[in-house]
């Protein structure tokens, strides 16, 4: 169990501190926004401190294209909150990204050239549009997928140097975001830093605050928002829910389920864009499809469903990845179940990671098989 210290402070004036240190000790600071309302706290925060010091800080964003027109709105607000105090960074450049809604067009190519009548939206003239750093330097995680989204990420912060690079994770969202804060205390051994190339840091000011904080920091500073959050706020979505990021991706395709109502025209767009869109809309909260919680009536078990989607599935460049990781797996219905959700999604990159465990189901009947 996680240990928490109280002080005699509040996050706010703790993240302030915070942030007057970074000042202090970087020339170089850039900070990244993603259009949500952690990031827009955070760059809020960090601009009225260069106002303060007449400074000038990035304010970087990796545009992925589809994404809702109220995360484009919400950017242009930031960059422009302070604009004697920020160095524009919006990024319009080529990568590959995930699309979890079909199984024939698995990956999107955002601002793909030759493609520019269909992008969801035109280049801005300012934006940056070609990769600012040698090709032959340029590194890639993961081969079968190419250049994707965290290699963009990657090697933006390598082609710097002596930078702090802020970032609005916070602990409280999961335990994976608690241990990518704490796992690695970078700067001066701060436990809310991490360590990168070329004497480089990332920085998490906001890992400490809550849901709540960062909502009562929005209404006091009076900061505009992206209006999604009213609209998932109003249907009666929970809070781990309540988030705005890409439209396709393993994690975030669930919200196509009521795009057309929050953003017909966005809708309409994306339809155009990409395959698998209108399966997202239909079946992204459907138990029994994309999300794998209940076993279609055609199969006895998750095994034999696992085996059927493995069997038939289409891309034979990603089928051999799943085979190798399911083979170094066990085999019961927990695990299998989990299994048909990655195949399902697409997710030979493993972003949900299977707990790969005896089934806790049947551990529990054998457990009272005993007793009784």
């Amino acid at each position: 169990m996680i240990k928490q210290v109280y002080i005699n402070k509040n996050v706010l004036e703790a993240t302030k501190e915070r942030i007057a240190f970074i000042f202090d000790e970087f020339e170089n600071i850039v900070v990244s926004i993603s259009g949500g309302k952690d990031s827009t706290v955070l760059a809020h925060l960090a601009l009225t401190e260069a106002h303060k010091r007449n400074r000038r800080i990035g304010i970087f964003f990796l545009d992925e294209e589809v994404v809702y027109d109220s995360t484009v709105k919400q950017v242009e607000y930031i960059i422009n909150l302070f604009p004697e105090n920020t160095i524009p960074l919006w990024f319009q450049i080529e990568f590959n990204l995930t699309n979890a809604t079909s199984l024939t067009q698995t990956q999107l190519i955002p601002w793909e050239s030759g493609k520019h009548k269909i992008w969801m939206r035109p280049k801005r003239k300012d934006s940056i549009q070609h990769k600012p750093w040698p090709k032959e330097t340029e590194t890639v995680r993961d081969k079968n997928k190419g250049f994707g989204f965290y290699d963009a990420l990657e090697n933006f912060q390598r082609s710097r140097h002596d930078t702090a690079f802020l970032i609005g994770l916070r602990a409280t969202e999961s335990p994976n975001r608690w241990r990518a804060v704490t796992k690695n205390p970078g700067y001066k051994n701060i436990y809310w830093s991490t360590k990168l190339k070329n004497n480089n840091y990332n920085m998490y000011p906001l890992y400490d605050w809550n849901f709540h904080d960062i909502w009562k920091y929005i209404y006091d500073n009076k900061l505009r928002y992206s209006k999604i959050y009213d609209y998932m706020f109003k249907k009666g979505m929970g809070l781990k829910e309540i988030r705005v990021s890409s439209l396709i991706h393993e994690k975030s395709f669930k919200s196509l389920v009521e795009l057309p109502e929050f953003e017909p025209k966005t809708y309409d767009r994306l339809l155009r864009r990409i395959r698998g869109i209108s399966v997202g809309h239909i079946y992204g909260k459907d138990n029994k499809a994309l999300r794998a919680r209940k076993l279609p009536k055609n199969f006895k078990t998750w095994i034999e469903y696992r085996d059927f989607l493995l069997a038939t599935y289409p891309d034979p460049d990603k089928k051999w990845i799943f085979e190798k990781r399911f083979s170094r797996q066990l085999n019961n219905s927990y695990v299998a179940r989990q299994q048909c959700r990655q195949l399902l999604l697409n997710d030979y990159e493993n972003n949900l990671p299977i707990d790969n465990k005896p089934d806790p189901r049947e551990e529990k009947i054998e457990k009272w098989r005993r007793l009784l």
